[in-house]
């Protein structure tokens, strides 16, 4: 067993274990451990006594909150362009995940944050406890869902709309409902999962799928399935106005209070931000994978200039006093992301 970047790595039989190691930031993807998974697995790749990996976390109450925020902040204003090196190291990262020929399995037990939920995303097989909440909540600090969200939540039309919009959180009921996760399995259960895992010679994705199997329940219903008519009647219009006023307008008591709060975060939110996302989640539903990961990055690269993540990370992360001052109109993002869109 090392440890190393608050990344633990061991060989258990023939898996080999990444641990993700920083509990005190709820485990927020700094780039040595963005770079440290990337060559954990190139060298595991060519380890023949390995057969399949394992990534989890070692905090009771995150499996990853997202990407580390104060430093991409830090680096901007510190007039460097490390936070743009972040970026291309961490879709690096995502795209060895996917890629590998190596089955991945990951264990979610507690947050899948941002970055963190584009991580598990990545990975072969999803397994997830009754204690994990998801959510892309970008549009919060003046940003967009990005590590391939354009991808993953576009597939799920009017509803990957409100998750990007609102940055609301999900049950994993509710990712399992969408099919964000593989395997509901308890939490009290997945050490022994994992023992399990361990325990046999031969682990192939179907091999691993059969011992998984061997440990889910059924999770109790899920609460967004039951607002999903809702969701579909506020959320499928393609433009943000049209979104908000219908939520304003919501006369069924049963609904009202629930849209009159998704109407008030989405006043909140950045509108550079809020109209990106939106833009980005119709656009999405028509490209590949790799097509949607090219547009972020290149959305990237650009936003700390035109957009509002310096803003919205300065109101809420480091001088917290919640007053982000939003642009009300960014007319040289709004032409990038036009001449993007239109080549991608």
């Amino acid at each position: 067993m090392s440890s190393e970047n608050n990344l633990i790595s061991s060989k258990q039989g023939a898996l080999g274990i990444l641990t993700l190691d920083r509990a005190t930031h709820l485990n927020a993807l700094s780039l040595e451990m963005i770079q440290g998974i990337t060559a954990q697995l190139e060298q595991w790749r060519h380890d023949h006594n390995i057969q399949a990996i394992l990534i989890n976390s070692n905090s009771a109450k995150a499996f990853c909150a997202g990407g580390d925020i104060r430093y991409l902040y830090e680096s901007y204003q510190n007039d460097s362009t490390d936070y743009q090196g972040y970026f291309a190291s961490e879709y690096t990262m995502l795209t060895t995940i996917r890629q590998f020929t190596k089955p991945i399995i990951v264990f979610l037990d507690g947050y899948v944050l941002g970055g963190g939920f584009g991580l598990a995303q990545a990975c072969h097989i999803v397994v997830s406890s009754e204690k994990s909440r998801f959510a892309m909540p970008e549009t919060a600090i003046g940003f967009f869902p990005d590590v391939a969200a354009t991808h993953f939540l576009s597939r799920l039309d009017d509803i990957g709309v409100y998750m990007a919009l609102t940055g609301e959180q999900i049950s994993s009921s509710d990712a399992l409902y969408l099919d964000l996760i593989d395997y509901h399995v308890p939490s009290e259960r997945l050490v022994a999962l994992q023992e399990a895992l361990v325990a046999n010679e031969h682990l192939n994705q179907a091999v691993i799928e059969q011992i998984v199997f061997g440990f889910i329940t059924h999770p109790v219903e899920s609460e967004l399935r039951q607002r999903a008519d809702s969701i579909h009647q506020h959320f499928a219009y393609e433009s943000l106005a049209e979104i908000e006023q219908s939520l304003a307008n919501e006369t069924d008591p049963l609904a009202q209070a629930w849209a009159h709060h998704l109407f008030k975060i989405l006043k909140q939110r950045s509108l550079v931000a809020k109209q990106t996302s939106l833009k980005l989640q119709w656009i999405g539903r028509s490209l590949s994978l790799e097509q949607c990961m090219q547009l972020e990055r290149d959305l990237q690269d650009i936003w700390f200039e035109h957009g509002d993540f310096i803003e919205g990370v300065r109101a809420l992360i480091i001088d917290k006093d919640k007053q982000p001052k939003w642009q009300s109109h960014s007319s040289a993002l709004t032409e990038i992301l036009d001449n993007l869109t239109a080549t991608a």
